[in-house]
């Protein structure tokens, strides 16, 4: 008895942070996500209206569902992998790799704001880096409106997330630092290369760090706002629009609360979604191994 009051002294902290900032806000999205409402005047009921103009009939959220999987995507394609092949890369010890390290490591250090900012300048039509470039290498008939393209936009302002892979780098790098040195050499008196050991000993050692990455990283995906929102306001045509700025233009914009819960309801089950299925994945990893 003592003890089961001992467990529940130590967790009532966590469970009164998770009830006050999960539970609740949850239940307050569920509630207000029925009612007509605009922030100020009072609440009216109107059902499952704001799931049918939200969910049934806005082709702005179908994209923005559209826009935050690909995020996900590129998270899970491009972000990671760059990680890992950087990490796998600094674990060789190169000369100068502790600088290079520090090096990746900057820009996670930096507001996103300003980085947001800093990527606008370089893909602005008339003042930015990238058509300069272009410009002084003969290359004016590919200037473009970066931001401003309907088919170039949606990657662009992806491009700072894809590149800047520091925290993901470090953390698998962190991991290559666990693995036993008898391993590798055991393997080198095999005969196996670096490219290798790479793959049959580092990668599949790997895979803890690869969970909580995709989980860290798809958790950024879900609630990202700084570069949609301030490299192109969600234009052009709302093409680059995502879950978190159509919630945020839905609430602050057009003044609709219960529609902006409603986008906010469908972004955490989203999320929820993709973790179940990563542990799922994780569990069935772990099942066969013990096979």
């Amino acid at each position: 008895m003592i003890k089961k009051r001992q467990i529940l002294f130590y967790l009532f902290p966590a469970l009164t942070v998770t009830v006050l900032f999960f539970i609740v806000p949850i239940i307050y999205i569920i509630v207000v996500s029925f009612y007509k409402w605009n922030g100020l005047g009072e609440m009216e009921w109107i059902g499952i209206k704001n799931y049918i103009n939200v969910v049934g009939n806005d082709q702005i959220f179908r994209t923005a569902v559209m826009n935050t999987i690909l995020w996900i995507g590129t998270a899970c394609f491009i972000h990671i992998p760059l990680a890992i092949v950087l990490a796998l890369l600094l674990n060789r010890k190169p000369y100068g790799w502790k600088q290079l390290r520090v090096l990746y490591f900057i820009p996670n250090v930096i507001s996103t704001t300003a980085i947001a900012f800093l990527w606008y300048f370089i893909f602005h039509v008339d003042v930015g880096l990238l058509n300069n470039i272009l410009s002084k290498l003969g290359l004016g008939k590919y200037c473009i409106s970066w931001l401003g393209t309907l088919e170039t936009a949606k990657y662009c302002v992806q491009v700072p997330f894809a590149l800047y892979v520091g925290l993901s780098m470090i953390i698998f790098f962190t991991q290559l630092t666990t693995i036993s040195p008898e391993l590798y050499e055991a393997a080198e008196v095999d005969g196996a290369t670096k490219f290798q050991k790479d793959i049959y000993i580092s990668l599949p050692l790997l895979k803890p760090a690869i969970i909580t990455n995709l989980l860290l990283n798809i958790a950024f995906c879900l609630k990202n706002f700084e570069y949609p929102s301030l490299m192109t306001a969600g234009g052009p045509a709302n093409s680059t629009m995502n879950l978190s700025l159509y919630i945020y233009w839905k609430m602050v914009s057009v003044n609709k609360y219960g529609e902006s819960m409603v986008a906010s309801l469908v972004t955490v089950m989203l999320g929820l979604v993709v973790m179940i299925v990563i542990k799922q994945f994780d569990k069935g990893e772990k099942r066969q191994n013990e096979k």
